[in-house]
């Protein structure tokens, strides 16, 4: 999740499922974006209405058919996708319409489960329906943002509707916060290393204290550099470890990929 578009959510999301799976993770790519990015991202054509999320959240019609869509077949197995894009502007009418429309994710999961280790949903750039679907359905939110102030300040807003939405839904247990990513980090620009604590006199108010002192401390993963590598690879469908294997910002990947492996069996 993140409170803005562009931060890099569907670039962290496709390359954390590639980690998964050379991990011997098997991974479902879910998009909750009616703009469809992972599409894109996964090297797909866009599908038609039937064959994205918007089915999987027609009760009337979903019977458990999900429509999901293997990727990177020739370089790798385990990984799928369920693809969202623009039926999903019609489907989100749905939630306001049904009985328990914030939960008809959570419950297609429920009632017709799929046998993947992890699956990861793609949300929207701000807040908005298909975030809380996600959030009722999910174990973890995994927050990303740029190292700026204003998208700092709202990354913490996202953090407060989190805790509080999750209450209001009385989810139990209530998804935890797996930590924040801050993605296009650029080590030549001032507001970026202070906020993430390099060279800076006083850190009380850096990010990774900040984090730290909550009543609930939430780790931060190293920050990702700004690169055109990672939109190159997305350009051609595919991840950073397979475009580029050598390339170290494939690490900070893999530890997101870690802290996933580690919460679902507490083993690294």
């Amino acid at each position: 999740m993140s409170s803005a578009g562009g931060t890099g959510k569907s670039t962290v999301a496709v390359n954390t499922a590639y980690q998964l799976a050379r991990m011997g993770k098997t991974t479902t790519l879910v998009d909750c974006d009616p703009n469809g990015s992972l599409a894109l991202f996964t090297g797909l054509e866009d599908p038609s209405a039937g064959q994205t999320l918007a089915h999987v959240l027609s009760p009337s019609d979903f019977k458990g058919d999900w429509p999901l869509f293997p990727i990177w077949e020739d370089k790798i197995s385990g990984v799928s996708a369920c693809l969202g894009g623009l039926p999903l502007y019609e489907a989100v009418k749905r939630i306001d319409q049904e009985p328990r429309g914030v939960y008809l994710l959570s419950d297609a999961l429920e009632d017709h489960p799929l046998k993947h280790d992890v699956l990861i949903f793609d949300c929207p750039g701000t807040i908005e329906r298909y975030h809380e679907l996600a959030l009722a359905a999910c174990t973890h939110v995994l927050i990303v943002l740029h190292p700026n102030t204003k998208a700092i300040n709202a990354g913490f807003k996202l953090i407060d509707w989190v805790y509080q939405y999750r209450s209001k839904l009385r989810l139990n247990p209530p998804p935890q916060i797996l930590g924040i990513v801050p993605n296009a980090y650029q080590k030549d620009a001032a507001m970026h290393r202070n906020h993430m604590g390099e060279g800076v006199a006083d850190e009380s108010e850096t990010l990774p204290t900040i984090l730290q002192s909550l009543p609930d401390p939430i780790k931060l993963f190293d920050p990702i550099r700004e690169t055109r590598l990672l939109g190159n690879a997305a350009d051609y469908g595919l991840p950073l470890g397979i475009y580029r294997p050598g390339e170290g910002i494939n690490t900070v990947f893999e530890s997101i990929a870690q802290e996933i492996a580690h919460n679902l069996t507490g083993e690294i």
